[in-house]
């Protein structure tokens, strides 16, 4: 069987931890591992890490690149999208990859950022779905529902498949429902939550893409004759210019709308899986442990007289006193509290957020590049203060600035630092200027992380004013 892993959201309902450029699936919310990290290894017994493709916004490449890196992921199986365009294109794409490589293969899609407490059921659904699949079926899982929810669509069970016991026609797709029908479909027991997870041989796909998603499907072989792999030294599957004409202009479907609603083929396998797709903080209360008060507390937090809320801190202490159902978030730069039960309208602030153009909507203070990250400490009219953490053996491209100068302090590690004809290398404590228009490059040559702090001077201090000469990871 091969996996396709879909990492390309945004998690807007869990900002100011998931934000656009490291959202929900590249955070750790559930145990020591990230979200997408978790979805990988959960399918190691059925799913070799060969047979597994991913994929995700071209923004988000290079930092699930390293992610997956330590599980032996191949970045040739990474499919960097140069747009959003719902789940149909990217389905179909990896689909006739795989296809090509593979007449024969059985493809299972599952979301990036869901959990599965059941990993020995969850396997032996999906080896269920595996022998349906090989008979011609789509076949979708189906999750029991335990509350009355509107938060999911739900799929309305048929009859029974014959020959195949607990298998059912899927009769009808439904849209959220209100809350006096999410009741009904609880009392039924006839409608199970979609959760998005498909299992079908590739072949068996792209036929009914053809069928009902023509304007998808005839793009596919072109678009797979224009992947190519990207430059630089994370090196993973992207589009040339013409596919991501091709690729944009594609109907911005879903896969259940393009095929799973029209196809005579799809049949529900039951899943009662312990699955949850953490869709908002509140969703935290079915996965998380709770203290004795109902409380969940992660990071530095001290919590009294405090039940059935949420206290997400990080580095500085978070003291919270009399607090009922409630969620409290904090991190460097941005602090959300919200009432527990409005956790799903966490997205409207974060579109205000954009609309107003707050970087703190997309950005994280700490920002993740190729070769480490920088963190913004404190800004000014004419001044801008970073922390820049290069990974060992990594280094920034050779590049200039025509509205700044530098002045960089080695705070651990040690430096290689190119000047335009010159190269110096620094120890901790000791600093070096690069003034406007210099052609200068920041290297960690040694085995331990570098750090450095960085003082820009000058009258435009963002990332605009950087002209890249040289760069290994293909940005120049």
């Amino acid at each position: 069987m091969y996996g396709v892993i879909l990492a390309g959201g945004s998690g807007t309902r869990f900002w100011p931890v998931s934000r656009e450029q490291s959202p929900k699936q590249l955070q750790k919310f559930v145990g020591s591992r990230t979200m997408i990290q978790n979805t990988v290894q959960r399918l190691f017994p059925l799913v070799p890490i060969e047979k597994m493709y991913v994929g995700t916004h071209h923004q988000q490449a290079l930092e699930t690149l390293r992610q997956l890196d330590s599980l032996e992921f191949s970045p040739d199986h990474l499919l960097a999208e140069p747009c959003s365009r719902n789940t149909a294109a990217a389905i179909g794409l990896m689909a006739r990859m795989i296809a090509d490589k593979d007449a024969n293969a059985v493809m299972a899609v599952f979301p990036a950022d869901h959990v599965v407490a059941n990993s020995e059921s969850f396997i032996k659904v999906l080896q269920k779905a595996k022998s349906l699949a090989q008979k011609d079926f789509l076949v979708t899982l189906g999750i029991p529902p335990t509350r009355p929810e509107t938060g999911f669509g739900y799929l309305k069970q048929g009859n029974e498949i014959n020959g195949f016991q607990e298998t059912y026609h899927v009769e009808q797709f439904v849209e959220k429902p209100d809350a006096s029908t999410a009741k009904k479909y609880l009392e039924r027991g006839t409608y199970f939550w979609n959760c998005g997870v498909f299992i079908w041989k590739a072949t068996t796909l792209l036929e009914e893409l053809e069928k009902h998603a023509p304007d998808i499907h005839s793009q596919l072989k072109t678009l797979v004759g224009c992947m190519q792999n990207s430059k630089g030294k994370l090196s993973h599957l992207e589009m040339n210019a013409k596919g991501c004409e091709i690729f944009s202009s594609l109907p911005s479907l879903s896969i259940d709308y393009a095929v799973m609603e029209k196809s005579s083929k799809v049949v529900l396998v039951p899943a009662n899986i312990g699955w949850s797709d953490v869709g908002a903080w509140n969703a935290l209360d079915d996965v998380c442990e709770k203290d004795t008060e109902g409380n969940i507390l992660t990071g530095n937090v001290l919590a009294r007289d405090c039940n059935n809320s949420i206290v997400h801190g990080q580095n500085r202490l978070v003291a919270v006193l009399g607090l009922n159902d409630t969620v409290v978030v904090d991190t460097p730069d941005a602090l959300l509290v919200c009432a527990k039960d409005k956790s799903q309208d966490v997205k409207k602030l974060v579109e205000s957020l954009n609309e107003k153009g707050h970087s703190e909507g997309k950005l994280h203070a700490t920002v993740k590049k190729p070769w480490g990250s920088y963190t913004v400490l404190d800004s000014g009219p004419d001044f801008l203060l970073k922390r820049i953490e290069v990974l060992a053996g990594e280094a920034l491209s050779l590049q200039s600035h025509q509205h700044r100068s530098e002045h960089w302090t080695v705070a651990s590690g040690s430096a290689k630092v190119e000047r335009n004809d010159e190269t110096f290398h620094l120890k901790v404590n000791e600093s070096i200027t690069i003034p406007k228009n210099a052609k200068h490059r920041l290297a960690n040559p040694g085995s331990e992380l570098l750090t450095i702090f960085e003082i820009q001077f000058g009258n435009l201090l963002d990332e605009n004013d950087i002209l890249r000469h040289k760069d290994r990871y293909g940005r120049a």
